[in-house]
């Protein structure tokens, strides 16, 4: 157990409400830093603060008690489409805060800053992506993800900030919000609603899928492992999954073969296929996924039944 707190901006968020669960679990006391109220979900607990504010404001927040502090920044901008619609948005939303939130890493000499990126990052690339591929950005979401890495690994060799960057692939499970939800989550929730799946383009782009458990054990190994800083790290199981023969998947898991996905148009800004290479998540976290697709997807349709019960 750290002695210091963590810091996890977006902790009311997706990942951020399964990764406070999991530090809580693990006796840490954890400081919550979002926009919204902390979930009540998080129940209460003596090690468990909460800050309802803007990331943006950081610099505003009592130090008192978070010297050297570890934090994992995964508040942010997630939507591709509203990236592309408002760019500049996502400047200020992104890459903005992430560098209020390295100087205010600094400031309070940090223990370690894990930074969530992304897949994305990557651009259409066919075979796994590995950390040392060339990047190639295809929408204002990735560029700005793409843009704040490079400021953690500047803070890491200029102020000496411990930063880690975690690439994270397709994430899904239970607790993904229906605002900008996952193609899982979407998927689901039509079916369950008797509504064919509607797939943007013809199908055949792949992603690699993991379980939001998967990423949190992830996460919590990065806060602890001896890493150097600016190091980055993909977060996947390796694994593509084509989107038409996950629907199919999801289909047939409900038993409701008889719908059948419907074709629109294809996403500006979203690539054709992702696959990490999970090596060095091996040699530097001991990571590896444990949760296959199948697994996952009962536990993500279970929650979204409970969800949609009237």
């Amino acid at each position: 157990m750290s002695l210091v707190p963590v810091i996890v901006t977006g902790g009311a968020g997706f990942i951020g409400k399964h990764l406070v669960h999991s530090l809580l679990d693990n006796r840490q006391r954890v400081v919550i830093v979002d926009r919204v109220a902390t979930p009540k979900t998080l129940g209460s607990s003596h090690g468990l603060v909460g800050r309802k504010m803007d990331v943006a404001s950081i610099s505003s927040l009592n130090v008192s008690g978070l010297r050297e502090a570890k934090i994992v920044h995964l508040a942010a901008d997630v939507s591709v489409v509203k990236s592309v619609r408002d760019p500049i948005s996502t400047v200020r939303s992104n890459i903005g805060v992430t560098c209020e939130m390295l100087e205010f890493a600094r400031k309070i000499d940090s223990e370690r800053f894990v930074f969530s990126s992304t897949a994305a990052v990557y651009g259409d690339k066919r075979g796994r992506c590995r950390e040392t591929d060339p990047t190639s950005p295809a929408s204002p979401y990735a560029v700005s993800k793409l843009a704040c890495e490079h400021y953690c690994k500047l803070y890491s060799s200029l102020y000496g900030v411990q930063t880690v960057i975690l690439r994270y692939f397709n994430v899904y499970g239970p607790g993904q919000s229906t605002n900008y939800a996952g193609v899982i989550t979407r998927f689901v929730t039509r079916a369950l609603n008797e509504e064919p799946p509607i797939i943007f383009g013809d199908g055949n782009q792949t992603r690699d899928f993991i379980f939001v458990g998967d990423v949190v054990r992830a996460t919590m190994a990065a806060l602890e492992k001896p890493i150097p800083g600016g190091t980055i790290i993909n977060i996947g199981t390796g694994r593509p999954t084509s989107v038409r023969s996950l629907a199919d998947r999801i289909l047939r898991i409900l038993k409701l073969e008889h719908l059948h996905p419907v074709h629109t148009f294809a996403s500006r800004g979203d690539v054709r296929h992702s696959r990490a290479d999970t090596s060095i998540a091996r040699a530097k976290l001991r990571f590896r996924s444990a949760r296959g697709l199948d697994e996952g997807l009962l536990k993500t349709i279970d929650w979204l039944r409970t969800m949609n019960r009237p």
